[in-house]
């Protein structure tokens, strides 16, 4: 695809589910039936990471994988039933919530004496630590607005307007220094 930028490698796989998603993008393998992410832990890195590699089609892609493939029907339905495991997980192990409001208050507001993992790594930080979180934390925000931008063409109205404007400051407001995803790079390339 014209203007897009060169993904990374593939990573190296965590079980069996991403192993054969990653030879089939390889071209070595079959992909594993849809019927086999039943039986996957949900939360566990097999799974997640053959997600990951799913969605990365979206986005940059990996190095050496057809561009084509990002829309390739048997891969989607593997996806898909990835997705369907993960989601009835969480709607199991996740219990109903409060009020929109209540909700927002607890993740938008961080206690003082929270134990959260910026509290840790204020307390705590070595270089090592923050290398390692910020080499955690990159598969997010080396793309941090991408995913966002997919929403607009549901939106209409104030919100997409809303939006929008966040979006645009996002991605530096025209100013490609200000990139938020290439700031969070500039962060790990100090570190």
């Amino acid at each position: 695809m014209a203007g897009r930028t060169a993904g990374p490698g593939l990573p190296r796989t965590r079980g069996e589910l991403s192993a054969a998603v990653v030879a089939h993008l390889r071209g070595t393998g079959p992909l594993p039936d849809p019927s086999l992410a039943d039986a996957a832990e949900p939360y566990g890195d097999d799974l997640q990471l053959a997600l990951y590699v799913c969605y990365e089609l979206h986005y940059r892609g990996f190095e050496g994988v057809d561009p084509a493939l990002e829309w390739d029907p048997a891969l989607l339905a593997v996806r898909a039933a990835l997705e369907r495991h993960f989601e009835s997980a969480l709607r199991r192990d996740v219990p109903p919530g409060a009020g929109l409001d209540d909700t927002l208050d607890a993740l938008l507001v961080e206690p003082v004496d929270g134990t959260g993992v910026s509290h840790f790594l204020q307390e705590h930080a070595t270089p090592d630590r923050l290398r390692a979180y910020a080499a955690q934390r990159s598969l997010y925000h080396l793309k941090e607005a991408d995913p966002h931008v997919w929403v607009l063409p549901r939106l209409s109205g104030r919100a997409k307007a809303g939006m929008a404007a966040i979006e645009y400051d996002e991605f530096g407001a025209g100013r490609a220094d200000r990139v938020h995803a290439r700031l969070f790079a500039d962060l790990m390339a100090d570190l």
